[in-house]
């Protein structure tokens, strides 16, 4: 169990109990060229991965090559865009696309294909069922002033956390597996040791504090960086400028932690040492991940069900992770 930063919530609730209480909206921002060899579709799906979103809009519009910026939950209702390569063909007639899981609700010509991490935050409609509005209002209030711990939520690791048992075996029979599930599997070691490392960083209650030593990363994590000025560090930390980060192990680069931060987290890794060494060996490229986020614009209300929360989140950032630092909630639709 990971530890919480705001102490075991006391209210419980459930999530998911239908796929409208869970709501995803990427947010991407993009002028069209209105031409070019791309078409873009922007499509609503339901109870659908986004590689199954994909399959039915490459069948459909018979492009060599799709793309997508990146995942989306598979229960619930999600919202995001999708490039597809023409070559020179004229644009799919999406009008006539039909598909009861899906549905396409803008389409767009441009001159590039859509890339990985394009776009920047995910915006959430959650209902948590059965709670009280009130019963939450002091940690929606806690939580959107300083923020949550920046675990990677449990559809990283898979049902039971299947995922994670199956990289570990992965990684000690060495046997050849597809290129999708090595990423898959490396990612998932990668969180679980960033996780560790934020568990016990809550635990010791620095999480949201810098230690001498630490990288320290902006709200997207895409700019990784030292701050030599310890004073000038907790400062921006405080102010929510900046964040302390944690490792995603692989091949270390130029830029490592240092001091009191790399005491914490080889201690951690210690315990993993096997799982580190074989992400190096594998060539893996080390990174670093915020410990903190700071959800943008989180708002509560009482709705029928229950409580309505509403939010937006950085690329890569878990909604479950917010949530389970308020409620104790049950999944009803188990996440895959």
């Amino acid at each position: 169990m990971l530890p919480y930063a705001w102490g075991e919530p006391t209210v419980r609730g459930q999530l998911r109990v239908e796929p409208e209480h869970f709501q995803v909206t990427e947010t991407l921002d993009l002028e069209f060229t209105g031409a070019g060899e791309f078409d873009w579709v922007y499509v609503e799906k339901r109870e659908l991965t986004t590689p199954e979103a994909a399959e039915l809009l490459q069948q459909f519009s018979g492009a060599r090559d799709i793309s997508y910026s990146g995942m989306k939950d598979k229960d619930g209702i999600t919202r995001q865009w999708f490039s597809l390569q023409m070559l020179g063909q004229p644009s799919a007639d999406w009008s006539t696309f039909d598909h009861p899981a899906l549905k396409v609700l803008d389409s767009q010509r441009h001159q590039r294909k859509l890339r990985r991490g394009t776009h920047r935050y995910n915006h959430f409609q959650l209902v948590l069922a059965g709670v009280e509005h009130g019963h939450i209002a002091a940690r929606i209030e806690r939580i959107a002033e300083h923020g949550f711990p920046n675990y990677f939520g449990e559809q990283r690791f898979g049902r039971e956390g299947n995922n994670l048992e199956q990289a570990r075996r992965w990684l000690t029979s060495r046997r050849k597996v597809s290129r999708f599930k090595r990423g898959l599997w490396l990612s998932v070691l990668r969180a679980h040791l960033f996780n560790s490392v934020v568990a016990e960083r809550v635990r010791q209650g620095n999480w949201n504090k810098p230690l001498d030593g630490d990288l320290f990363c902006l709200g997207d994590g895409n700019s990784v960086f030292q701050e030599s000025d310890s004073a000038l560090a907790k400062a921006r930390v405080e102010a929510g400028e900046i964040h302390p980060s944690g490792p995603l192990p692989g091949k270390v680069g130029r830029t490592h932690v240092t001091e009191e931060a790399l005491a914490l987290e080889d201690s951690v890794l210690a315990a993993e040492e096997g799982v580190v060494a074989a992400l190096v060996d594998r060539r893996v490229d080390a990174a670093r991940r915020p410990l903190r986020v700071l959800p943008l614009g989180l708002t509560a209300r009482a709705t029928e069900p229950g409580c309505l929360i509403e939010f937006s989140l950085p690329r890569g950032c878990f909604a479950t992770a917010l949530v389970r630092e308020l409620i104790d909630y049950q999944t009803v639709t188990p996440s895959v």
